[in-house]
């Protein structure tokens, strides 16, 4: 089950400021981790594989109609996942632990996944989250949807 929900967590996720190993999170970053819209998923590599390789639904490019996803970290160390690929739905929760600068997450059955270095960029809004065989990019969900109404204002009719 482990590599369901490590595949599931993997498959989905704007650059970040790395942080130190071990390093805690500020105030303002943590307010970010939990903010109530969560963060949607921007970019998913799998970078030590051998072969750098992008998820098509999450390749830094939007594709709303086609694919979407969410990280929603909830400040009583909870999390909700919500993954929308080519008309399916997929959802998980459980809880997550942060440990300076690393996170492990714990799905519904209790799986373990992680730890993961997080790294969050307060000026950009964006967020990693990695560990040697995946990359995820992620952006505070307000400032995609800000990013998304901006890009559609500016498309030739």
């Amino acid at each position: 089950m482990r590599h369901v929900f490590s595949f599931t967590l993997s498959a989905m996720l704007l650059l970040a400021t790395a942080s130190s190993a071990g390093q805690n999170l500020t105030q303002q970053q943590l307010k970010l981790l939990q903010d109530p819209g969560g963060w949607q998923y921007i970019t998913v590599t799998d970078p030590d594989s051998g072969i750098q390789t992008k998820h098509t639904c999450f390749d830094g490019k939007p594709h709303p109609k086609e694919c979407s996803g969410t990280l929603t970290f909830k400040p009583e160390d909870t999390f909700v996942q919500a993954i929308h690929i080519h008309g399916k739905q997929v959802q998980r929760h459980g809880t997550y632990q942060l440990t300076g600068n690393q996170v492990a997450f714990y799905d519904e059955f209790g799986t373990q996944d992680g730890p993961y270095t997080i790294a969050i960029d307060a000026e950009k809004n964006a967020m990693t989250i990695e560990m040697p065989q995946v990359h995820l990019q992620l952006m505070l969900e307000r400032a995609y949807r800000d990013a998304i109404k901006k890009a559609n204002q500016h498309k030739i009719p």
